[in-house]
């Protein structure tokens, strides 16, 4: 029998998925057993709890870390790996999966399991944000996925404080609509790497590391986990009627031949909003830490993934 030192460690977010409760969870252990084998289960109680697990579990030398949850659960496991050789394992359960998406993970829990063993451990970028928190002090903030600022922050502001008993997709839809109905779009000042500055007015940017957001959208198509380099995708002043008529090209991710939509690639990209005095969120992997002004940037090779 192998000692609790040598099971990989599982990180299980109990709200993840609408709620975990103990008959839940004796279904879903068993089933991860089934494809992972024996593991060890550490569980959040509170937000940013799975940072610091994960890198507990690194600390003591466990052979591989699991989380099992959504894309919060998954940000904030990658954080307590991030620069460690400790391998990020990925069983999704959640309301938004836009991570599992990138990586075409199977939703069965079991399947996943096995997948998570199977695979051989490969190092992947990370994206890096320094911003101004929501009380005016800087911070910085790491993501695995997505990071974006305008309308696409608002509305995951807005679904993470509604209900998401529907599914995640309703969630997104619901908040795309109300949020839609009460926010202009944004006037930002934007400077890719070492370019100048370009002033212009925008429904969103995102800065993608990975492919998905919002619940399913193909945000950055073109974005790759091993580039080395930020996908960064500009939507441009929309209507509210194009909004509603071309919103399906973002799910299916043809938007990038949109005249709209400006896409490019970058090591660094900075935005602040033109009125300093305009609040402007910024979201990563589903989370909204704070706003503009912000600089983005990829931290190659930052993370060894296992999924």
């Amino acid at each position: 029998m192998s000692s609790d030192a040598e099971k990989p460690v599982v990180i299980v977010n109990r709200r993840a998925g609408g709620g975990l409760s103990d008959t839940s969870w004796a279904r879903l252990s068993t089933a991860v057993a089934d494809g992972l084998g024996p593991f060890t289960a550490r569980f959040t109680e509170h937000r940013g709890h799975a940072t610091d697990l994960a890198r507990e579990a690194a600390a003591a030398d466990a052979p591989l870390v699991v989380a099992f949850g959504g894309d919060g659960t998954i940000n904030e496991v990658a954080n307590g790996l991030l620069g460690t050789r400790t391998p990020l394992g990925i069983i999704p359960r959640g309301t938004g999966g836009d991570f599992r998406r990138t990586l075409d993970l199977p939703e069965d829990v079991t399947k996943a399991a096995a997948r998570v063993k199977q695979a051989a451990p490969r190092t992947i970028d990370a994206g890096l944000v320094k911003l101004m928190g929501h009380d005016g002090s800087p911070i910085e903030r790491r993501f695995v996925n997505v990071s974006s600022v305008g309308f696409s922050a608002a509305v995951a502001d807005r679904a993470n404080r509604s209900s998401k008993r529907l599914g995640a997709k309703a969630a997104f839809l619901s908040a795309t609509v109300r949020t839609l109905l009460g926010t202009d779009n944004a006037d930002l000042v934007l400077r890719i790497d070492d370019g100048e500055p370009m002033r212009r007015k925008v429904m969103f940017v995102a800065m993608g590391n990975g492919c998905f957001f919002g619940g399913g959208m193909k945000v950055c198509p073109k974005a790759d986990l091993q580039s080395g380099t930020l996908d960064v995708v500009l939507v441009g002043d929309l209507t509210r009627l194009d909004v509603i008529l071309k919103t399906n090209r973002l799910y299916d991710g043809t938007h990038l031949a949109m005249k709209e939509v400006f896409h490019s690639t970058a090591h660094k990209v900075h935005i602040e909003a033109a009125d300093p005095a305009e609040k402007v969120l910024v979201e990563l992997d589903g989370e909204t830490p704070g706003q503009l002004p912000a600089t983005f940037s990829i931290m190659p090779g930052a993370l060894v993934l296992q999924a």
